[in-house]
């Protein structure tokens, strides 16, 4: 993946619409998901933050 420059999150989670979402559409997950879904949702903000400077606009 890095070699078609795509920033990879190493946490996953297996979420189940039946499960972790109610009427199919409410994120909703099970307690025991939650520490996955914290730590894989870390990953993303860290990732957002460090790719920042590189979405800016060009001469800003």
């Amino acid at each position: 993946m890095a070699e078609v420059q795509v920033a990879t999150v190493r946490n996953t989670v297996m979420l189940s619409l039946f499960t972790d979402f109610k009427d199919f559409s409410i994120f909703t997950p099970a307690a025991l998901h939650e520490g996955a879904v914290d730590a894989m949702l870390d990953q993303v903000v860290a990732w957002s933050e460090a790719l920042k400077p590189l979405r800016a606009p060009a001469g800003v």
